[in-house]
This record gives C-alpha cells, structure tokens and sequence, in this order.
C-alpha cells in the first residue's frame, strides 16, 4: 500500500520562569536586594533553520514552524534554533520539554519527539543552539498531520559579576545563501589550496568566521567526472568565484562635497554595518547618514548575491608577460585561477563582451564599479579583514600574491602565494576564502563611466545605453577628477572622504590610497592600483582612465547568483 505523508506544524514558546522569592542582584557594581523583572525579555530566539518554514515573533519569543513532509521510515524533519541570554547580570539554567498538542495524540506510535540538548546553561551574553527532531518510526497507509509544542524555561542565576554583552554574530545570511546553478560546483578550500567537491552542507561557509563561499567552474573537458567529497585537480579547474552575499548597510558618509581638504591626522576608516537579507524582503532606500540602504550591487540585478571572481581575469595559455597583453574580446581565452598571468593591454569594449560573452546562462558580465564597492565594503566589515588588504606587489603580475611586507616595494620575488600565511593578508577575509588581488597586481577596469564619454573603450553610445544599460553603471556628464559628489552610493568612492591633495594626486583618509573621479578626458574608472603603486593601492583605491588598452590594467568577471 502507498505511504502517504505526516504533516507537522510545530510551534516553540519560551517562557522565562522565576522563583517567587528575593533574589540578589548586582546593579553598577555594588549589591542590592531586589528582583530583576527585566529578565523576561532578555532570553530570546535569534536565529532558526529548517527545511520546511519557520518564524521568531518580534519580541524573539516565539518560533512558529511549519515542517516538510515525511513519508519514508526513519525519516526526520528537524528545526535547528539559537537562544540569547541579553542579560549582563544574570546566567540562566534552561530546560526544554516537547510534547504532542492534544489534537495529535494519533501520532504518539508514529514518531519520535526529541530535543537536544533539553537542559543547558545560558551564561550572560552567550548563544547556545539547540534542535527538535521528529523521526517517522512507523509505516502509515494515510496522510495524517498534528502539532507539538516545546516549552523553554530559563530560571536566573545570579552573577558576581556584570556580564558584557556585544554584538554575536549569528552565521545567518537571511536568504542571501549562496545560489549554485549552471556549471558552478560548491567547493571547500584548505588553508593549503586543496579543493575539495562540497556537499553545501553547514562546513560550506561561515559568514561570522570570515569564510566565505567559494565555487569553480571546471574546464570543458576535465581528467575525469568528480562528485561531492572528490578532490578537485587544479587542472581541471577554470575559474574560482566567490558568493558575495545580498545586504544592507548602514550609511555613513552621505555628504561629500566636491571640496578637498588637508590630510587628516589619523585614518578615519570604520567598520561598515552590514545586514544580510533576501531579495523578497522590502528594499532599505536610506540616503542620509545612520539610515540603511540596500546596496545597489544587488538591487540593479533583483539577486541574493554575486559570484565575484576570485582574482583578476587571467588570459587562459599565457606563458609569459607579454603573452597576457592581447587585445582581444575571447571569452574562451578566460580564467580565473591563482599564479596565473593577469590579461592586460585590453580595451574596456573587448574586456566588457568577453566576460558577458563567458556564460549567458550565469549571466556573466565585467565587474561594475558598485559591484567593486560591495565587495570592499564587506571585506571592511565584521564579516570580513576589516582592514586593507595587502597589495600584491608581484612585478610580473601573477594573481593572487601578497607582499613580504605591507605597503612593499614592487619585486617579482619579496611576495608569497595566496596559499600561505602571508598570502592571506591580501584577501578580503584575511584568509584564504577571500577574494584577492583588490589592491595591487594590475589595475582593473570596472564597468562604470561618465555619461556620453565613450573615450578610447570601443564601445559605442547606443551599445550603453540600450544594449548593456543594466551592467555599466553611469556617473555624471559633468564629472571632473575631484567631483566626489557625484557618487552612487555603495560605490566605495565619494563615501571615503574627505579628500585631501599632495602635488597634483589626490587621496582618501581611509588609508591614503588614490582617488580620481572620473572626468572628460578620462572617463572610466578602474580600481585598487597596480603593483607599484605601495600605499597609494587598496581595495578602497578608485582612478579614472580612457578605456583604452593599457598593459597595466586588467579586469573581473562577476556572475549573478
């Protein structure tokens, strides 16, 4: 006979509960007797993951949650939580108990109800994760449904001494995880560049831990088929993306004139606020400072995120410096891979149609200047280096290098590979699932110009504003080279003042690096400097060139998630 399937709507109330006599309580250090009604909300749901749909209520009470189905023998349905203890002066002992509602006493036979663990301690300011499974323990012949309820009680405990509470990062991208379609395979890479087919389970990433996703695209025909657990011979490998989750920031520099003042005494750099989110939640449209915006990288697409390339564009079978300077638009001739040669000497219209020409399927194109910016503004973040990257510094511009030291000198061998401790201070997480070569190795040009100057990028007006409109963003007609006003928001240039000038350059006081807007002779802008530029290169690095070939400057291939 047909198995049909149990359907479970399972509902979790936290109930903090208190013992009905005076306690001690700890208030600015000295001792008072008391009883501490504030605790009641101070024990709260952060966080829930299942397979089927879960909801915390505004007050973090309550989860609502609907399961999947189970049909088959021992088959589980789980909900995954996390619990907050916000109070600086009391713990909490914590007991859970799960029981079936009375309307599915039917299914007491059928299944298991358990949750791990069902008593913990919840320390001032601590997260703790807990689990409720239902296990199908017995064949059915009809669909029958129910619910249960999990109570959680948290009982204070006083503490000698005040608790501080700080920000936890709970690892939840909020429906920005990162999407894999087409020929992208979700991978894990070890701290020595072995890589490893990832099966997307929770190992894949951490946010919190500044891992980030990694994906490949393989080569098209490949020494053999892999599945998940294989590692992943770099041969067979053709390029290395990145997931740059979909989020929110909140704003901070919204006022930048046009004026450039003296240098200031010390870096004004900060942490960037940034909230992840899912492309189905209402757009944060904030333009004053202190409120929040959605970033456009994301919004300009309607994505939960960007694959960013891990390193600049590689020309496929250079052998040499100059191999890798070709004016070309072949997207075949596409990598994106470590120690590889950087392609250069490209004009913007030839980089610009081979990345879009790379997979129509993932929707590839060359990276945009606001694209850069929301990748330079999560690398400065908690999520990740949360300072500047160290330039790649390597003369012969190999991708993915980092310089012996910071702000080193050009050289072809004072530098390490992406692979190593060193190595890992020129990714954007500081370690090795990062994006690289944002400052230093070549320059690169973005997708961004000044309105109507096409310069030398042989690219034609109506091809922009018709054809690629949604992928090159577009500045002011009037932009000259210190014009910060005119900014888009998210773009990690006229957000980084004020600006100070030394000679005739011009610099931001996040980490002095150089900052030429866009102007009439040189409408486009390419980003984070070139291996000899030392101090003046970084991720926060924006210039201006004609869109012409040069042989110092390169480009990023982007693909929407």
């Amino acid at each position: 006979m047909e198995r049909k399937s149990i359907i479970f709507l399972s509902i979790l109330l936290l109930v903090i509960g208190f013992a009905s006599v005076a306690t001690n309580l700890i208030i600015n250090n000295s001792l008072n007797i008391g009883y501490n009604n504030t605790f009641l909300d101070d024990v709260v749901f952060v966080k829930t993951k299942t397979e089927g749909i879960s909801q915390i209520s505004e007050d973090g009470k309550t989860i609502t949650y609907d399961a999947k189905k189970i049909s088959a023998m021992n088959e589980e349905t789980n909900l995954t939580f996390w619990v907050k203890n916000k109070n600086t002066q009391y713990d909490a002992d914590v007991t859970i108990n799960c029981v079936l509602n009375d309307n599915s006493s039917n299914l007491a036979d059928l299944v298991d109800l358990t949750i791990e663990p069902d008593n913990f301690t919840l320390v001032s300011n601590e997260v703790k994760t807990g689990e409720v499974k239902v296990k199908l323990k017995s064949v059915v012949t009809e669909e029958k449904s129910g619910s249960f309820t999990c109570e959680l009680v948290a009982t204070p405990v006083e503490r000698e001494v005040p608790g501080v509470i700080t920000d936890t990062c709970i690892d939840d991208l909020n429906g920005a995880e990162p999407v894999i379609n087409g020929e992208l395979i979700p991978i894990e890479l070890a701290d020595n560049g072995v890589v490893t087919y990832s099966d997307k389970g929770d190992s894949w990433y951490n946010y919190c831990e500044q891992k980030w996703a990694n994906a490949v695209i393989l080569v098209d025909s490949p020494s053999q088929t892999y599945n998940v657990g294989d590692t992943i011979q770099e041969i067979d490998i053709e390029s290395y993306f990145v997931w740059i989750p979909r989020y929110k920031y909140k704003l901070f520099h919204t006022n930048q004139d046009d004026e450039v003042t003296d240098k200031l005494s010390e870096s004004i750099a900060q942490t960037i606020e940034i909230e992840f989110e899912s492309k189905d939640k209402e757009t944060s449209t904030g333009t004053q400072d202190g409120e929040w915006l959605t970033h456009p990288a994301f919004t300009n697409f309607d994505v939960s995120g960007i694959w960013v390339g891990k390193f600049e564009t590689g020309y496929k079978g250079s052998t040499s410096v100059a191999s890798a300077q070709v004016n070309s638009s072949d997207p075949t001739k596409i990598q994106v891979k470590p120690n590889v040669y950087s392609w250069r000497g490209n004009i913007v219209g030839n980089f610009f149609k081979a990345m879009y020409n790379y997979n129509r399927v993932l929707d590839s194109h060359m990276m945009k200047n606001t694209e850069w910016g929301a990748v330079a503004y999560l690398s400065h973040s908690k999520y990740g280096i949360n300072t500047e990257v160290r330039i790649n510094n390597n003369s012969n511009y190999l991708t993915g290098y980092a310089a012996n030291e910071k702000d080193a000198n050009a050289s072809a061998t004072e530098n390490q590979q992406y692979n190593t401790e060193t190595g890992y201070l020129a990714s954007t997480t500081g370690n090795i699932t990062g994006v690289y070569d944002m400052s230093g190795g070549s320059w690169e040009y973005v997708a961004g110009y000044r309105d109507g100057t096409i310069g030398s990028s042989g690219l034609t007006l109506t091809e922009i504003r018709e054809t690629y409109s949604k992928y090159i963003d577009v500045y002011a007609s009037n932009s000259a080279q210190t014009t910060y006003s005119r900014r888009i928001l998210g773009d990690a240039a006229g957000e980084l003042g004020p600006f100070y000038t030394s000679s005739v350059s011009y610099y931001n006081n996040w980490y002095n690096d150089y900052s030429d807007f866009v102007d009439s002779s040189y409408p486009w802008f390419f980003r984070g400097g070139y291996y000899i530029l030392g101090s003046g290169a970084g991720q926060f690095h924006f210039s201006r060139y004609t869109g012409g070939a040069d042989n110092n400057v390169s480009a990023r291939l982007v693909l929407l998630g």
